[in-house]
């Protein structure tokens, strides 16, 4: 039988306008946007016009978008770009942030772990919704505070305001678009300097602009509202997955079950059980899943996402997360209970 995916929240397949906008501009639109002939003016038009689009689709001013690679370079961008005037202040961030965002904030010397708010903080980095559990998450708002909003994982899944926040980060892959394209959006008037020098994004990110990326991005972003309808559709899914495990077994836990979370995530806690070894199982017989675990340099290690919620290394250990794809079916999850169900009996 065919191999299913249930690893959204990793990456999801890209849109077929996005890859047709991609190939598209490849062979089109291939000029440098910053050369000042033909070819590269009508890059430039194609990569404005998508920053138009898609900063209409956020309420925000198109001049207030910067395109980058990566989620990850954007978040370097931002909180590094903000460290010369803030760095030295008190701010706080979500102990269960990636990676991302935890190792530039290493150079910042008065950083406490969410929901603690130092006195006078003046930075806060929270999610919009974690990648591993999916739980949402409500931005502090406390006076004098620069609130920085990490929407990779929530962007196609969750409606986006920016109302709350005053510079936030996007990832293109996670919702329909290709790799190599992300935003950074940052509210006017912030306290930010630049991290990599060259004329490009308004002197704000170096690097030639990536505009078949870009635009494959913009292309996904039109489909953003039945991406939306179509993850809505998945916590019914999700709902009868968590009641069909957790039936198994007292010891079994749904992380976050209680709390607001993405429509397609489930993190499923397997008390006496190897996560590794179940998404290795799985993967076997045919279904991508991942586990409450990070690999770094070969070594994987139980995820600090997890323990930050008060979970312990073996529990951490015993992690997996389910997410699913939007269009996902129901004899498509009943098909993954049944080989889960298979795994954890041998």
């Amino acid at each position: 039988m065919e191999r299913l995916s249930f690893d959204a929240n990793a990456t999801v397949p890209p849109h077929p306008d996005a890859i047709a906008a991609v190939a598209t501009a490849m062979r089109e639109v291939w000029g440098n946007p910053t050369s000042t002939h033909r070819e590269g003016q009508k890059a430039r038009h194609a990569v404005e016009e998508a920053r138009r689009g898609i900063a209409a689709s956020l309420g925000a001013a198109p001049a207030e978008l910067v395109f980058c690679a990566s989620a990850t370079e954007a978040l370097h961008l931002l909180i590094r770009g903000l460290h010369p005037h803030l760095g030295d202040e008190p701010a706080a961030v979500f102990p269960g942030e990636h990676s991302a965002c935890l190792n530039p904030l290493r150079d910042w010397t008065r950083v406490s772990w969410l929901p603690e708010l130092p006195k006078d903080c003046r930075a806060i980095v929270q999610m919009a919704a974690n990648n591993e559990t999916g739980i949402r998450y409500a931005m502090p708002q406390p006076l004098g505070a620069i609130r920085l909003k990490d929407c990779a994982q929530a962007w196609g899944k969750m409606e986006m305001d920016l109302a709350d926040c005053d510079a936030a980060v996007f990832s293109a892959h996670k919702m329909g678009g290709p790799r190599g394209a992300a935003l950074l959006w940052m509210r006017p008037g912030l306290p930010w300097e630049p991290v990599m020098e060259g004329p490009q994004e308004r002197r704000r990110r170096g690097g030639t602009e990536d505009t078949p990326a870009i635009l494959g991005l913009a292309a996904a972003v039109k489909h953003l509202p039945e991406r939306l309808e179509a993850n809505a559709a998945l916590a019914p899914l999700r709902d009868a997955l968590e009641a069909e495990v957790l039936g198994w077994s007292g010891d079994f836990e749904a992380i976050g079950r209680d709390q607001s979370r993405l429509p397609n995530t489930s993190c499923l806690l397997l008390h006496g059980h190897s996560g590794e070894a179940v998404q290795m199982a799985l993967d076997l017989d045919g279904f991508a899943i991942s586990t409450g675990s990070a690999c770094h340099s070969g070594a994987v290690k139980p995820s600090h996402a997890i323990m930050s919620l008060g979970y312990s290394e073996s529990e951490a250990r015993s992690v997996i997360r389910v997410s699913m794809l939007p269009g996902t079916t129901e004899r498509e999850v009943e098909r993954l209970v049944a080989a889960l169900k298979k795994v954890l009996k041998r």
